[in-house]
């Protein structure tokens, strides 16, 4: 695992050939900054997706400890990482935390931007199963 890109709430590991973005709450930010380091993240992740497979074949976003709601430019930046990851055919697995505002706002965003590639779940190795090898649980 090396850390690729690291900003104010955000980290982003490649392990194997996953990139892992986790995004956590920073209560201290204004939610100008928050907007700007989602802005951040679209460009970094979007190199990423044009770049070789070896490096990252797949995105897993996760969540979890990010903050339950968001504004529209957040809103904005998540839809362009997903749709860069879709338009180079990339799984992306998104792990949510068991939260339904969090899964409200997201769910729409990503059947819209990677209704192909994109994939929600409540639980890390699942989505890992679904980053790796493309394999989504019974029932989804």
């Amino acid at each position: 695992m090396s850390t690729y890109a690291a900003g104010g709430n955000y980290r982003i590991e490649l392990v194997r050939t996953i990139a892992w973005l986790r995004v956590w709450q920073r209560p201290d930010l204004t939610r100008e900054q928050g907007a700007d380091l989602a802005r951040e993240k679209v460009d970094i992740l979007r190199r990423l997706a044009e770049g070789p497979r070896s490096m990252a074949k797949a995105l897993l976003m996760d969540l979890r400890a990010a903050p339950r709601s968001w504004g529209p430019v957040t809103q904005e930046a998540l839809f362009e990482i997903l749709a860069a990851w879709e338009l180079a055919e990339r799984r992306v697995g998104i792990l949510l935390a068991s939260d339904p505002v969090q899964d409200v706002l997201m769910r729409p965003t990503m059947k819209r931007a990677a209704p192909a590639m994109g994939r929600i779940f409540g639980v890390e190795a699942d989505a890992l199963d679904y980053c790796i090898v493309g394999r989504v649980p019974s029932g989804e």
